[in-house]
């Protein structure tokens, strides 16, 4: 299937590492030019050598994305530098659990700030450009808390739940403008912070780190934990021409972890 990719002009943030590293990759790979934008500028200056090795341009954005500057920055320096944008893939998140009684205020609202927050400036920098473009994909990936309460995961679910209403009321809308909006929802994912993880829980259970990753693949029924690179293909189906009349929806890509029906 030809995506029609090549030549976008496409950022992601959080694309230094994990998800975001894994979908910047495969948008290079289909000839688009992209931004990534983190706060590791090590990472960056890797990641943006891996994409430049894909024949493609590459632009590395140093901001912090809890500031409406840094969401601007994010934004206007990739259509800057490339001419215009196509693509906003919002990816950047931060890494806080607990529940009501363990977590302060301002890390219960963490995700607030730094995740929806953060994807709602993005999203507004990037309209005037996608409406000189004539058009223009916005994908937010917010995990599975969104859909299922965890024992821990009360911030990530205010912060993907608050984020997939604001993806809805968007994507009515500027659809009329040839924009659209989606959601992608990984749940558990073995990125870059997975080793400390299972190492934790071996730790925790006092086994070892095969029988530790054993109790987490038990939770996908496809008998396996779900990989950055599982991710990356959805959101570039949904950025081409072939999902055009794709909008407003929340898609999981899960391997079956996430309990309950959904429609």
């Amino acid at each position: 299937m030809d995506l029609s990719l090549k030549n976008k002009s496409v950022v992601v943030t959080g694309g230094n590492r994990g998800i975001g590293r894994a979908i910047a990759l495969a948008f290079a790979g289909e000839g688009a030019n992209v931004a990534i934008v983190g706060r590791d500028t090590d990472a960056l200056a890797t990641v943006k050598a891996e994409i430049e090795a894909k024949s493609v341009k590459a632009l590395a954005i140093a901001a912090d994305l809890f500031t409406a500057d840094g969401c601007d920055r994010a934004v206007n320096e990739t259509a800057d530098a490339f001419g215009g944008l196509d693509v906003l893939v919002n990816n950047a998140s931060t890494s806080v659990s607990g529940g009501l009684e363990t977590l302060s205020d301002d890390q219960l609202m963490e995700r607030l700030t730094g995740k929806t927050l953060a994807y709602m400036r993005c999203s507004r920098a990037s309209l005037p450009w996608f409406r000189k473009a004539g058009g223009g994909r916005i994908i937010c990936i917010g995990g599975s808390a969104a859909r299922a309460a965890g024992k821990a995961s009360l911030p990530s679910g205010l912060g993907n739940s608050s984020l997939t209403n604001f993806a809805k009321h968007l994507s009515n809308d500027v659809a009329p403008e040839n924009i659209t909006v989606n959601v992608v929802h990984p749940p558990f994912t073995k990125t870059d912070r997975y080793p400390a993880r299972l190492e934790a829980r071996a730790k925790q259970l006092g086994v070892s780190l095969e029988e530790a990753e054993a109790t987490f693949t038990a939770d996908f029924p496809i008998g396996r934990i779900i990989e950055p690179d599982d991710i990356a293909p959805m959101v570039l189906f949904l950025c081409s021409p072939h999902a055009a009349a794709v909008t407003g929806q929340a898609i999981g890509i899960d391997g079956g972890s996430t309990p309950g029906i959904f429609y």
